[in-house]
Order: structure tokens, then C-alpha cells, then sequence
């Protein structure tokens, strides 16, 4: 004899329990304050850099590290909206954010093609693949931050919502690690410190719909 629906249904939800909705600005300081903590162990184990300590600041550091910044805000805004779907949201403004950091890959890349080998010599390579794998590696509170927002919410687009995830994160990863990287180079900052975006970007795009479903 075929089950009663009603019972069936409350069998399956009977054990359930309720999860906390994460509220916008919980989702938003959370990431902030991994983001605040990885800058602070940055830091606190190599040192901020020395030309600012002397009082000087080069544009090309600042702009580089504004618009990773920018792009860290725009996409952990983006992915704490995705984790609370609503009829009308928007997903795209940390494209733009994006596209305006992605300005810095394509400067670095032209300016190593004019120098031509000496922008691709092994101590120019260990030390950019240093620099991209620190700035990894300071993403992962962020990472980790912004992954618990996800498992609170229902993101429609788990992949999406992973690529984000590590954009937001490399980004906040690599401005922390510009706090002590001496580099002004472009083709540096360029290639390098955008390589750490795009590590993450597909990390969070392959690991983050995996990590987030019940």
C-alpha cells in the first residue's frame, strides 16, 4: 500500500533544523575581518614596506593596489548577495571591478614584450611565482570566510558563486601581500599579482560548489 504523502513528507523533514539566515552586513564583516586579519599577519611576520616607513609612495603601487582592492569589495559584496537570493538581485557589479583590474595583466604583459628576456628570466620568475603563491595563500581566511557565508544562504549558481568567491579572495590575498612587497614594476604587478587572482578564481570555481551543498 502506497504511503500517505503527508506522513511521508513529515518523516523526511522531522529532523530538520532551521538555519540562521546570514544577514548582508554579518556576510560583508565577516569577510572584512579575514581580510583585516591576513593583512595584519602580512605584516606583522615580514613587515609593511620599507618605502612607505621612509615616506615615500609610488603611484603605480597605489593605483595597482587600490583597484585589487576595489575588485575584493565589489566581488565579496557580490558573493554574500548571492548566498541570499532574491527575485531582482544583481550579480554583475564586480565585473566591472574586474575589468578595471584586468587592465593591469594586459599593461604588464605588453611592457614584457617590448623588454623582451629579461622579463622572463629565473630570478624574475621565482620571485613573481613567490610573490603570486603568498598572495594566495593570504586569500584563505577570506576564502574560508566567504565559503560559511555560502553554506548559510542558497546560492542558485554554485559555480558562479565559486569563481566569485575566489576573485573576492584572491584579491583581498594579493592586496595584503602588496603591503610588504617592495615591487612598483608593472609587469610584476601585472602578471604576477593577478596571477593570484586567477589561481583563486579557479580554485573557488572547482572546490567551492563542492564544499557548499547539504
Amino acid at each position: 500500500m502506497p504511503r500517505n504523502s503527508d506522513a511521508l513528507i513529515a518523516e523526511l523533514v522531522g529532523e530538520l533544523e532551521p538555519v540562521k539566515p546570514l544577514r548582508f552586513g554579518e556576510g560583508v564583516a565577516l569577510a572584512l575581518l579575514g581580510a583585516a586579519l591576513s593583512a595584519g599577519a602580512v605584516v606583522g611576520l615580514f613587515g609593511l614596506r620599507a618605502e612607505w616607513l621612509a615616506g615615500h609612495l609610488d603611484p603605480m603601487q597605489l593605483v595597482s593596489t587600490g583597484l585589487f582592492l576595489g575588485l575584493a569589495l565589489a566581488a565579496t559584496v557580490t558573493v554574500v548577495v548571492m548566498s541570499r537570493p532574491h527575485v531582482g538581485s544583481d550579480h554583475s557589479g564586480w565585473r566591472w571591478a574586474a575589468a578595471m583590474a584586468g587592465l593591469l595583466p594586459v599593461a604588464g604583459a605588453i611592457v614584457a614584450v617590448v623588454r623582451g628576456a629579461s622579463s622572463v628570466s629565473p630570478e624574475v620568475m621565482r620571485h613573481g611565482a613567490e610573490c603570486a603563491a603568498g598572495g594566495s595563500l593570504a586569500s584563505l581566511l577570506v576564502f574560508t570566510a566567504l565559503v560559511l557565508c555560502l553554506r548559510r544562504g542558497a546560492p542558485t549558481s554554485p559555480e558562479r558563486a565559486g569563481l566569485v568567491t575566489g576573485v573576492a579572495s584572491g584579491a583581498f590575498g594579493i592586496f595584503a601581500s602588496s603591503l610588504h612587497c617592495a615591487e612598483n614594476d608593472i609587469v610584476h604587478i601585472g602578471i604576477w599579482h593577478s596571477a593570484a587572482v586567477v589561481v583563486m578564481a579557479l580554485v573557488g570555481r572547482a572546490l567551492v560548489p563542492r564544499l557548499i551543498r547539504w
